[in-house]
């Protein structure tokens, strides 16, 4: 802890980052994305269904 951080945005970071782990833990990897993943040509949803993102 440091009087100069401001815990209040690093504690609505943490929740936030729990709470999309939760949505991506009970609805699947796909669930939560950035939206660059969703253009033509994006390959990351084509990776999560794969094993360590590669053909197995």
């Amino acid at each position: 802890m440091s009087l100069f951080e401001d815990t209040s945005q690093k504690d609505t970071k943490r929740k936030l980052a729990k709470t999309m782990d939760g949505i991506r833990h009970r609805y699947g990897k796909n669930s939560i994305m950035r939206g660059i993943s969703y253009i033509k040509g994006a390959t990351q949803r084509e990776r999560n269904g794969k094993i360590g993102g590669h053909k197995a």
